[in-house]
């Protein structure tokens, strides 16, 4: 007999994974955690989190907590460009660029009119103490910290599993594993490979305090980008970011500067002490006599990977465990946070007796091929910066001077200059496809996929810079926002989906439909969820906002799976509406019909 006999065994206690944890519990699935550091994250990396994140995270209750203890969207409107923040040289300090960002500025009504979550900024060191915490309500004696998962093996039936902690060894025993581990683990255990693009750059990354705010220019930008060439001919390549916890404007206690090594260049991070961290901090931002206490110095390998397989028999990856990439489009967490909400209610639908264990195969089937894209893009979007310097007349293996006079021209107040610093801005205009890829992060379709009922109809045009997000009932789309009244009261379409339930949303006329899915969550033994929407239904439309994205007439429905995407789609009534929504059920959770 094992130690602990358990459902689902998860490796790993980052975001992926205690997203995992509490999803798997809200739906009464017995779950154990273990994860090998002594507590959460001490690095402020992955701070960015977009809005369907934030909508999974106010599906598990968190959302609010979320918000308060981030940054205010006042202060993460934009991304701004400097030459430096200090300095009294010719062209120092100069403000070169601005982005609108994270839904900040004129994307404000695009970023609302799609979801009602704004985007969020909370660093995982103070975020994962927050998914944690919350995590242990569901049972604090099933989140092990401090404890390792030593040696792993799989049979017919389920999951064996060694783990080491402060007490000794003690086995555990599950149907199910998911790896949420980074990689570390599980994956080489296994034999399983991140494939890709192997490491091209180094990224050097320094959190530390000081009072930056007699330099800071502005009050709205989360990430001010620092660029310009060094005496040396070298381009000066940063990211600063604030970092709260209590203020984040100018007068942010910490920060955080990533910054990029040039290619050739050996910093020697690894061997940096406090002094030599914030003499880097001097020369980067550009303020010789800057006060700091440095907090941490990290580094990573900028890569492009991704697990040749998501499932391996009982085991499933998640996170950075099965994708890693530039942290650029802020991509990586999101995306974790995406593939526990997709297999969480797949796993508990078959462990409940509900669906057929080939609906797991459906996880990797729909999340590898985003995470493949989600890869592209950062790469593309975190080489863009590397091109750049092209903008400004900067040739490498050019003369140092000739690069020195090329970026002093280009900021010169001459006709020339003008011309050339147009130029500049022209190149840096596509580093919005970065700050603003909005339908990267909503608009993938889970395309082919058996856990959906396609229903024929083309797929609408994407936009090929990823900005331009439309929304859309076709099956496999993330089910469309929109704001209803309910009793007189605003909500949210994604705020009707409890965890673990199905939703369906029928015309003014689609009593049918509402009836069929309440018939069939008794005899199925389904949580399914039906609304009328229309005048004197259950609920309202005040705006036309859901009629004009619904894809169906009065008479038609729309049913959504657990994790927010569209099922099933009927334009109006069918002869039996009853017969369409069971097969259409039972096709998803792969049933016989």
């Amino acid at each position: 007999m094992a130690d602990w006999d358990v459902d689902v065994l998860i490796v790993g206690g980052g975001p992926a994974g205690l997203t995992a944890f509490t999803q798997l519990r809200q739906m009464g699935v017995s779950t154990l955690l273990v994860e090998r550091r002594d507590g959460t994250s001490k690095l402020p990396k992955a701070h960015y989190l977009n809005s369907r994140s934030m909508e999974i995270f106010g599906q598990l209750g968190i959302a609010d907590a979320i918000y308060e203890a981030g940054a205010p969207q006042g202060n993460m409107a934009s991304t701004a460009l400097y030459t430096s923040l200090g300095g009294d040289d010719l062209n120092d300090r100069r403000l070169v660029y601005t982005w609108d960002a994270f839904g900040g500025g004129a994307l404000q009504p695009a970023y609302d009119r799609t979801s009602g979550y704004k985007s969020g900024n909370l660093a995982q060191k103070h975020l994962e103490p927050l998914l944690r915490q919350h995590a242990e309500r569901y049972g604090a004696e099933r989140v092990m910290f401090r404890h390792e998962m030593v040696a792993v093996a799989q049979d017919d039936d389920g999951v064996t599993a060694t783990v080491r902690g402060g007490d000794g060894e003690f086995e555990v025993r599950a149907k199910y594993l998911i790896a949420a581990d980074g990689g570390n683990s599980v994956g080489p255990a296994l034999g399983m490979r991140l494939v890709g693009e192997p490491p091209f750059v180094r990224v050097v990354g320094v959190h530390f305090a000081a009072d930056l705010a007699p330099y800071v220019q502005d009050d709205t930008s989360l990430i001010r980008l620092i660029v310009r060439p060094d005496a040396q001919g070298q381009m000066v390549q940063g990211g600063l970011v604030a970092m709260g916890p209590k203020n984040w404007n100018r007068h942010s206690e910490e920060w955080h500067l990533n910054i990029v090594v040039p290619i050739g260049v050996d910093l020697g991070a690894r061997d940096w002490d406090d002094e030599q961290a914030l003499a880097q901090v001097r020369h980067i931002l550009k303020i010789d006599d800057l006060r700091g206490t440095i907090l941490r110095v990290s580094e990573w390998n900028i890569e492009g990977v991704l697990a040749e397989r998501y499932r391996l028999g009982r085991v499933f990856f998640v996170g950075d465990a099965a994708h890693r990439h530039p942290p650029t489009t802020g991509l990586g967490l999101n995306s974790g946070a995406a593939d526990s909400h997709n297999l969480t209610w797949k796993l508990a639908a078959v462990l409940a007796g509900l669906a057929d264990d080939s609906l797991l195969d459906s996880y990797e089937t729909e999340r590898r091929p985003v995470a493949a894209r989600n890869i592209d893009w950062a790469l593309f979007t975190f080489t863009n910066h590397l091109a750049v310097q092209t903008g400004w007349g900067i040739l490498p293996g050019a003369p140092v001077e000739a690069n020195l006079a090329a970026f002093h021209s280009t900021l010169a107040d001459t006709p020339s200059g003008a011309a050339q610093l147009a130029r500049l801005r022209e190149f840096l205009a596509i580093q919005r496809t970065e700050f603003q890829a909005r339908d990267v992060e909503m608009g993938y379709v889970y395309e082919g996929s058996a856990a959906v009922v396609a229903d024929g109809t083309p797929p609408p045009e994407r936009d090929p810079l990823g900005l331009d997000y439309r929304q859309t009932t076709r099956p496999g789309a993330r089910m469309p926002h929109a704001w209803l009244e309910r009793d007189g009261y605003r909500v949210a379409t994604h705020d009707l989906l409890p965890p673990g339930a199905f939703l369906l949303l029928a015309g003014s006329d689609g009593a049918a439909w509402a009836d069929a899915a309440q018939a069939l969550a008794l005899d199925l033994n389904l949580d399914i969820h039906a609304y009328l929407i229309g005048p004197n239904a259950h609920l309202t439309d005040p705006t036309g906002a859901w009629q004009a994205l619904r894809g169906h007439d009065d008479k038609g429905a729309v049913l959504v799976r657990p994790d927010g995407h569209i099922l099933f789609r009927s334009p109006t009534t069918t002869e039996d509406p009853r017969t369409t929504l069971r097969n259409a059920l039972r096709t998803t959770l792969g049933l016989p019909a």
